[in-house]
């Protein structure tokens, strides 16, 4: 696993052995920043929630974004984000919780954290809980105005074209995986 574009490109990262956790892989992960180059460039906050390695929070750091929060619940992944965020000197640009991804919301909304990418990668056995999380997102109102949230969910998971304020406004398939961009409803 490794930072795959921006200044801190080829850097790699720590993981977990086997298959404790499911990392997003390099193609995934190139197509949604590809996706979202423009927006990548103008960001400020940058959410990772069941961030595991850290891996799309640091790349989105390596690629301009000014702030990125870390949001897991497991104390071994918050140990490997910090040990990946000192490989890559990122320590001051981030802010790591031991938080499940309601409790970061949470923190998000009562820390008045305007967020302009919000990408959650949650286990895919999470399938269906995944779908509460856009309903969350859109009522806090935590997302900027032109702020996008990005899902990773397997591909057997319905994700609704509209929650809320939210619109689905693209949708990919890879493999087993389906990513889902979702902005506020005057995307354009």
């Amino acid at each position: 696993m490794r930072v795959i574009a921006g200044e801190k490109r080829g850097k790699k990262l720590m993981s977990f052995p086997g298959e404790k956790i499911r990392p997003t892989t390099d193609k995934v992960k190139g197509a949604i920043f590809n996706s979202l180059q423009s927006e990548v460039r103008e960001a400020k906050v940058f959410v990772d929630l069941f961030a595991g390695t850290g891996a799309m929070g640091i790349e989105a750091l390596s690629r301009g974004v000014e702030t990125a929060y870390f949001f897991d619940l497991s104390g071994d992944s918050i140990q490997i984000i910090k040990k990946n965020l000192a490989l890559t000197g990122y320590e001051t640009r981030a802010k790591v919780f031991n938080l499940s991804a309601e409790k970061g919301l949470e923190w998000l909304y009562k820390n008045k954290v305007n967020c302009d990418i919000i990408f959650m990668d949650p286990p895919y056995a999470q399938g269906e809980e995944t779908i509460s999380f856009i309903e969350t997102i859109s009522e806090k109102e935590i997302l900027s105005g032109n702020g996008k949230l990005v899902i990773e969910s397997k591909k057997s998971v319905i994700m609704p074209i509209e929650k809320k304020n939210l619109m689905c406004y693209k949708s990919k398939k890879y493999g087993i995986t389906t990513v889902s961009y979702y902005a506020g409803e005057n995307y354009e």
